[in-house]
């Protein structure tokens, strides 16, 4: 399957909900260290949601067992969007995530957007299956069908994320 093809005829019953997190305000997780704040927000199921923020970058990570990866190679600050959505069936819980991050080459001039899907696995268990730029005229609908095709079966660590 392609990343623009149909999605297999389980996701198409797949729903969206939202979350809106003020991270700043989430409670920490740890001690700030070396002007590094990591703070952990409740998150849709249960699933906690753990952002890390320095002086030029934030990122976020879901569940109690995210892989360790770096967020993508197409920019070197990125600052993590306040909206989470969750994909998921219809009466079931959450599979991905798509999170919208703006994304530069400088401090300050983060002048592009990257959508960012997250794969929810058992256990606590998360990683990136890919990202799509944030920029394009059907990028939700593209980062819908990258979380509705691969979430159920990608294997984190193992399959090839899917960023473009």
């Amino acid at each position: 399957m392609t990343l623009l093809g149909a999605p297999p005829a389980a996701a198409q019953d797949w729903a969206s909900s939202y979350t809106k997190h003020d991270y700043a305000k989430c409670p920490k997780a740890k001690p700030d260290e070396d002007g590094v704040s990591v703070r952990r927000c409740p998150g849709k199921a249960g699933i906690a949601v753990t952002w890390t923020a320095g002086d030029d970058a934030s990122f976020v990570e879901l569940g109690t067992k995210p892989v360790e990866e770096g967020l993508s190679d197409k920019a070197g600050f990125f600052e993590a969007g306040s909206t989470i959505e969750w994909r998921g069936p219809k009466a079931g819980k959450p599979q991905a995530t798509i999170l919208r991050y703006a994304i530069g080459q400088a401090i300050g001039k983060l002048d592009g957007s990257l959508l960012v899907v997250y794969r929810l696995g058992a256990e606590g268990a998360s990683c990136i299956i890919g990202s799509v730029d944030g920029r394009g005229r059907d990028a939700n609908a593209q980062a819908r069908r990258l979380a509705d095709g691969k979430a159920a079966s990608f294997r984190c660590g193992q399959d090839q994320r899917s960023d473009r």
